[in-house]
């Protein structure tokens, strides 16, 4: 068995290296507020887009907008949680391993 691990690390990393290639393309967005605002990350869980309705740019509401940023950016991080897992199984897949 161990052989057998030994054989397949190449391929293991070979494919570690291709999901995390994935990762970085693949884009998730998080909402709040029923939309007011959307925080866009990528598989890196780096922040490409923030987005906020003009509607919720008043001065008075400061405070929501930081809750807010923060719900939507936990919303989209529970979403690439999500896909990180599901490109995870694909990757053992494409390996032979079933789950």
């Amino acid at each position: 068995m161990m052989k057998n691990l030994a054989q397949q690390k190449p391929m293991m990393e070979s494919q570690m290296k291709k999901m995390s290639e994935r990762l970085k393309n693949i884009t998730v967005t998080g909402r709040a507020g029923a939309g007011m605002v959307e925080v866009t990350i990528n598989g890196l869980n780096r922040v490409e887009k923030i987005e906020i309705n003009d509607v919720m740019l008043a001065p008075e509401n400061k405070s929501m907008i930081e809750t807010l940023v923060a719900s939507a950016f936990n919303d989209a991080n529970d979403k690439m949680q999500q896909r990180k897992e599901d490109e995870g199984r694909k990757s053992l897949q494409e390996l032979g391993i079933q789950l």
